[in-house]
């Protein structure tokens, strides 16, 4: 029951404002218990003064003091007090255990819920820390890139080398019909004896 005081219906939902109204109505009520003890002890106290007034009358008719009686008045006096003090506290008491009890499981909830919260911020140490990790990252990718550029070899100068193929190729073509032209003339052949040969032997 105390669960679904704190909560409502039994939801799990935090409502701070419910929970306020609930302990302002708890202390509105121990303040009327407070006027409520402070009536009764005027009113135990009217009558031990009646009680006093009245043996104090009957002592004075009287040439010998009363002992027995005024001891008998002020035990009733002092009982009645006693009973009216603890049936006044006691609730007042059983109010408080209980307002102990919700301030302490608001607290509990309060923590609870800043505790997910904190849980899933991300801190500006570690925002920071993404940052540089990410600079360090483009320029690691840069590097990489302005190293794949250098390593490559221009459109134009490919260009060039395979134009030079082609036209070896062309001219290697033309020549099959003459007379042994070489198209590498810079090699050698092989003689029979394993000695280097003139190109055209």
């Amino acid at each position: 029951m105390a669960d679904e005081d704190m909560n409502g219906n039994g939801n799990s939902s935090f409502d701070p404002m419910a929970n306020w109204a609930r302990l302002s109505e708890r202390v509105e009520n121990q303040g009327k218990d407070i006027i409520d003890l402070r009536s009764n002890m005027n009113t135990g106290f009217q009558g031990v003064n009646a009680n006093l007034a009245a043996l104090s009358n009957e002592l004075r008719s009287n040439s010998k003091t009363q002992w027995p009686a005024i001891w008998a008045a002020l035990s009733v006096g002092v009982a009645i007090l006693t009973g009216l003090g603890f049936m006044a506290l006691q609730p007042i008491k059983d109010n408080t255990v209980r307002l102990e009890g919700s301030i302490v499981r608001l607290a509990e909830t309060s923590q609870a819920a800043v505790t997910k919260i904190s849980e899933n911020m991300v801190t500006q140490k570690e925002m920071e820390w993404r940052s540089a990790r990410g600079a360090e990252d483009r320029l690691q990718q840069e590097a990489s890139l302005k190293d794949l550029r250098d390593a490559q070899v221009p459109r134009a100068e490919l260009d060039r080398v395979w134009q030079g193929y082609d036209q070896r190729f062309a001219d290697h073509q033309r020549g099959e019909a003459g007379a042994g032209k070489c198209l590498f003339p810079e090699r050698h052949h092989i003689g029979p004896e394993g000695e280097p040969a003139a190109a055209g032997a």
